[in-house]
């Protein structure tokens, strides 16, 4: 990773959480001041097509490093990262040698990335247990822009790696009493976060059900963990690297941007011992051989919040990116998944929300829905207080259902 470009963005993200602070600003450089009683200084260089640039940096770093005794690599690693998640997808073989794997099992430890991030892109756009021919082209599209990084020592590492450079909320900016816009450019900058949080959600439950239990899961088990972003496609990206026998164990590890707020409550790591390898492959043929169930996964900003009277429920209003296009979504909630409707919308907080939309040409589109709650790629301190705080099933369901128009 030390390869990695470092911008001026990166070197003062890294400062500020570092408890530094600019006391000089110039137009060609910064001095940064530590909190520290030594209160040392620092220049920080802000012209990255500058020629002195990557001289200036390495001096940046080798200034920090002595301070934080830690070598300029590491420095200028965690620089480099501050704006991007890291996947690391590790195949592991007790007969390696010299960190290095079976052509074939690297071959598939490759294949492996391509699979499972376009099976999280198309899992964070609709829930459905076998995609087959149908992923949706965004998902496709969406594995071509994402990069790797070189291999890592520890068996044999592959990183996938993910920009995220998008705020948490939306800035109220727009004067009193005026709602947000969705922005279309901040929505597609999310969906790289949003792609990795469905990752490694669909991986936790997929291993709390083929590899911490002690039973093959039952059909009702496998099909809800499809709501959780489980597919058959995700499931032979795993399969398919522990079925070349050639490998002990493939787990993958999660390090979020240090600059982003992380997402809620998730695994920093899963892993998949060769043994659990029958399990996966029956869980990916059952969700194979099922019923195609397919619901939407929307994300936006909640601009509306009615409770029309004399109903027993609420009525909100979404603004969301669908097919590249900016839709009002409207759907009823019951009095409980209301309540949060009402507090996101006063946060400016990206919501998602799941379930039928139904999309009628020049009418009003309306969402049957069975699960809503905040975007699971962002957190507030209140979310890691509360836990997990989604609401879905039957506690969504408003008691009588309007007509959502």
């Amino acid at each position: 990773m030390s390869n990695m470009r470092v911008l001026f963005e990166d070197a003062t993200s890294y400062l500020s959480r570092a408890d530094w602070q600019p006391v000089v600003h110039g137009p060609l450089a910064e001095i940064w001041q530590a909190s520290s009683p030594a209160s040392e200084r620092i220049m920080v260089p802000k012209i990255e097509s500058a020629p002195d640039y990557p001289q200036m940096l390495r001096n940046l770093t080798t200034e920090l490093a002595r301070i934080e005794r830690r070598s300029p690599d590491e420095i200028h690693e965690d620089m480099a990262r501050q704006f991007f998640d890291i996947t690391k997808l590790r195949a592991s073989a007790d007969s390696s040698l010299d960190h290095t794997i079976p052509l074939h099992a690297g071959i598939e430890l490759f294949e492996s990335a391509k699979r499972l991030v376009v099976a999280s892109a198309a899992s964070t756009l609709m829930r459905q247990g076998n995609f087959g021919r149908n992923i949706p082209k965004r998902a496709l599209n969406h594995a071509k822009h994402v990069r790797l990084g070189h291999t890592m020592e520890g068996s044999y590492v592959v990183p996938v790696i993910s920009e995220v450079r998008v705020p948490d909320v939306y800035a109220d900016n727009e004067g009193p009493g005026v709602l947000p816009e969705l922005d279309l450019k901040v929505e597609a900058a999310r969906f790289d976060r949003r792609v990795t949080t469905t990752m490694a959600r669909a991986l936790e439950v997929l291993g709390e059900i083929s590899v911490n239990r002690d039973r093959t899961p039952s059909s009702a088990e496998v099909h809800d963990a499809v709501s959780e972003g489980v597919s058959r496609e995700l499931c032979d990206a795993v399969a398919r690297v522990l079925s070349t026998g050639q490998v002990d164990s493939y787990d993958v590890n999660f390090q979020w941007a240090p600059a982003i707020v992380p997402p809620r409550l998730l695994t920093s790591q899963v892993d998949f011992p060769k043994e659990s390898v029958r399990i996966v492959e029956d869980i990916a043929d059952t969700l194979k051989s099922a019923e195609r169930v397919q619901e939407q996964v929307i994300f936006g900003i909640i601009t509306n919040c009615a409770a029309p009277p004399h109903e027993g429920f609420g009525r909100v209003t979404v603004q969301a990116a669908i097919d590249g296009k900016v839709r009002t979504v409207k759907f009823d909630l019951n009095w409980q998944a209301f309540g949060q409707a009402s507090k996101f919308m006063t946060e400016r907080r990206p919501v998602f929300v799941r379930g039928v939309l139904h999309m009628p040409t020049g009418r009003q589109a309306t969402m049957e829905v069975s699960a809503f709650g905040p975007d699971p790629s962002t957190m507030t301190l209140d979310d890691a207080l509360e836990g997990d705080n989604t609401l879905g099933g039957p506690d969504v369901i408003p008691p009588q259902r309007g007509e959502g128009a």
